[in-house]
């Protein structure tokens, strides 16, 4: 029986194994493995949530464009910045106890590090966008993370330099103050800071600005700093193509802004609950998500795929 820190109408993806679910988060499920007790099996789900909720409908094939991102980042893209992959496609199976599994397992799973986890999330922006701009600056409020913004910034301004909004780990992602922060944990935050910086320049090679991105940070048993969870993926992180920026209006987003705004659409004064996802937009979000895979990969999520068959 699997043991969860929280209960979803979904359940954990391999539930039925011999595989201990350890934490069941929003769209991945973590499982112990008996044999590695300092590794962890993390298992990609195609569910979607918004606003904390996890909805009632899934994105299919969400969890393989997410999990081709975290490998290829993991491995290529933020070359030299430490962080927990261990395994990957056929690899996974050296770790796992033997048995028979999901014939897609390997394309939807990574087995990583397990963390000692800091309790923040280190968020950085280079434009102002999403909550920034939404809950505070278009209403004039103080933001909460001690910044001082220029007069007259709008919808999309762009930032002289990369700016810093960390939050807590809890369910509401309560803000934290942003110098504060930076002095408590001053290396993983270069640690993270390094990677969004990396990965936008990165992306900004194919004409693609990531407007903003979350990173969370762990250490191993050594002490030893490095990147978990996911990075630079449509979950994480904000996509618009660089050359459709307009200041002042809200652009075409490639990631998972777009279900974010169709749930408050559908939602508007009412009380938040978990949405069934028309299946328009559900296959306009699976679009996305492997577009933006495709363009920052380099390959197809086929191709991806089909290159976790290959031999080493």
């Amino acid at each position: 029986m699997s043991h969860l820190t929280r209960q979803f109408h979904h359940r954990p993806y391999i539930s039925e194994w011999s595989l201990e679910c350890i934490h069941q988060g929003k769209v991945r499920d973590t499982f112990a493995l008996p044999r590695h007790p300092n590794l962890l099996l993390v298992v990609t789900t195609d569910r979607i949530s918004t606003h904390n909720i996890v909805h009632e409908s899934t994105i299919r094939g969400k969890a393989y464009s997410l999990n081709q991102m975290v490998i290829f980042w993991m491995t290529r893209g933020l070359e030299g910045i430490p962080n927990h992959l261990i395994a990957f496609g056929d690899r996974i199976y050296d770790y796992l106890p033997s048995g028979r599994y999901p014939v897609d397992l390997r394309e939807r799973a990574i087995v990583v590090r397990k963390l000692d986890m800091l309790p923040v999330e280190f968020i950085f922006r280079s434009h102002m966008a999403g909550s920034l701009y939404k809950d505070y600056h278009s209403k004039g409020i103080p933001n909460p993370y001690g910044l001082d913004f220029p007069t007259g910034l709008k919808l999309m301004s762009p930032f002289e330099r990369t700016i810093f909004t960390p939050t807590d780990k809890s369910e509401t992602d309560e803000p934290l103050n942003a110098e504060k922060t930076m002095r408590r944990y001053e290396t993983a935050y270069r640690l993270a800071l390094r990677a969004y910086e990396t990965g936008r320049k990165f992306a900004l090679r194919f004409g693609i600005e990531i407007i903003d991105g979350k990173f969370e940070v762990g250490s191993d048993l050594n002490g030893n700093l490095m990147l978990a969870d996911e990075c630079l993926t449509p979950d994480s992180c904000r996509f618009v193509e660089e050359g459709r920026i307009t200041i002042g209006e809200d652009p075409e987003w490639m990631d998972k802004q777009y279900v974010r705004e169709m749930a408050e659409r559908v939602w508007g004064n009412r009380t938040r609950t978990p949405l069934l996802i028309r299946p328009e937009i559900m296959l306009e979000t699976s679009a996305r998500y492997e577009r933006i895979a495709r363009i920052l990969t380099g390959q197809s999520v086929d191709d991806f795929l089909k290159s976790l068959y290959a031999p080493a």
